[in-house]
């Protein structure tokens, strides 16, 4: 079974929010201050086939920049 991965977002004590992609034990922040270990999720959605096709055609319009 592949396994899944998510976009978050997430909210640190202070109010600032992180966006992130996730996989069962690592991450990566896209946006937003660093992770402080305070930050409580908010949203998680586990990304399907439809939105990593969705996403390719964006990645793709940058990278002919």
């Amino acid at each position: 079974m592949p396994e899944e991965i998510y976009m978050t977002v997430d909210q640190r004590e202070d109010g600032a929010l992180q966006l992130g992609i996730n996989a069962s034990d690592v991450g990566y922040r896209i946006a937003g201050p660093k992770y402080d270990g305070s930050s409580k999720t908010l949203i998680r959605h586990k990304l399907t086939r439809f939105d990593v096709e969705v996403i390719r055609s964006y990645l793709r319009r940058v990278q002919r920049q």
